[in-house]
C-alpha cells in the first residue's frame, strides 16, 4: 500500500500558506491571478513534489458543477469532428474539464436522445459540430456549424459570404469563367447556407454557374474519397 496522499491543510503548512491560497492556485480560479507569480510556481512545483491531487469530488461540490462537458459530432472519425474536438479538447485540459464524446451518425433519433443523456449525467454544457440543433436546454450549448436560432444556444460560424467572395472573386480576376462546383453532401450544416453565398456571389460577378459542373456529394459517409470521385469525374467530362 502507498503512502497516504497529502492533503490541501498539509500542503499548505508546509508552504507556510493558507489554504485558499493554495486552492486559488491549484484550481487555477480567476482569483488567483492577484497572487504573485513567484507564489504561485512554489505552490505548483511543491503540489508536484508531494503529488497532491485535488479532490474532483470535493471542487465539483463546492463549485454545484461537474466540471464534464458532453460533446456530439456526426462520426468522430471525420476529419472535420477530430480537427474541432482537437481544438475543444485542449482548452477543456486547460480550464481542467472533462467530456464525453458521442457520434449520431446523422440519425434523428440520436440526436434527440443524447442530450437527455448527458443531462442526466450533469454536464455543466454541450457542444454540438456539424449537428443539426433545435433544442432549448437547461444547460449552456454551443453549436459548431448550426445555423438554427436557438433560446441558450451560440453557433460558431463559418463566414460563408466572404469565403465565396474571396474565392469566386479570384478565379473571375484570373479569367476564369467555366468553374466547376462541389458541393457539399445534404446532411452537413453547412452544405445549404454555403451554397447559397456561392451563388450570391456568383450573381454579383455576373458569372454564369453551368449546372452540368456541378456535383453533389453522395452518401452517408464523409469519406475524402466522395471528393475524389467527384473531382475526377468533373475532369473526365472535359466540359468547356
Amino acid at each position: 500500500m502507498g503512502p497516504k496522499p497529502v492533503t490541501l491543510k498539509e500542503l499548505a503548512e508546509r508552504l507556510g500558506l493558507s489554504p485558499a491560497t493554495v486552492s486559488l492556485v491549484i484550481n487555477r480560479s480567476p482569483v488567483a491571478d492577484s497572487i504573485p507569480q513567484l507564489t504561485k510556481d512554489r505552490i505548483l512545483a511543491t503540489a508536484q513534489k508531494y503529488k497532491y491531487r485535488p479532490s474532483f469530488f470535493a471542487r465539483s461540490l463546492r463549485a454545484q458543477r461537474s466540471f464534464t462537458i458532453g460533446v456530439i459530432v456526426p462520426e468522430v472519425s471525420d476529419g472535420y469532428s477530430a480537427s474541432v474536438m482537437s481544438g475543444v479538447e485542449d482548452h477543456l485540459l486547460q480550464e481542467g474539464y472533462f467530456y464525453f464524446v458521442v457520434s449520431h451518425r446523422h440519425r434523428a433519433d440520436l440526436i434527440d436522445e443524447y442530450p437527455r443523456l448527458f443531462l442526466e449525467r450533469s454536464v455543466d454544457g454541450l457542444i454540438a459540430v456539424d449537428t443539426p440543433w433545435t433544442l432549448s436546454l437547461s444547460v449552456p450549448v454551443v453549436t459548431v456549424s448550426g445555423h438554427n436560432q436557438v433560446n441558450g444556444v451560440t453557433n460558431i460560424v463559418l463566414d460563408h459570404a466572404r469565403a465565396a467572395e474571396v474565392a469566386l472573386k479570384h478565379l473571375f480576376q484570373l479569367g476564369h469563367r467555366n468553374i466547376a462546383f462541389i458541393k457539399g453532401q445534404e446532411f452537413s450544416s453547412d452544405t445549404e447556407v454555403r451554397w447559397a453565398n456561392i451563388e450570391k456571389a456568383a450573381r454579383q460577378l455576373g458569372l454564369p454557374i453551368a449546372p452540368a459542373l456541378i456535383s453533389q456529394l453522395k452518401g452517408d459517409s464523409p469519406s475524402p474519397e466522395l471528393g475524389y470521385e467527384a473531382t475526377r469525374k468533373l475532369l473526365a467530362s472535359r466540359k468547356p
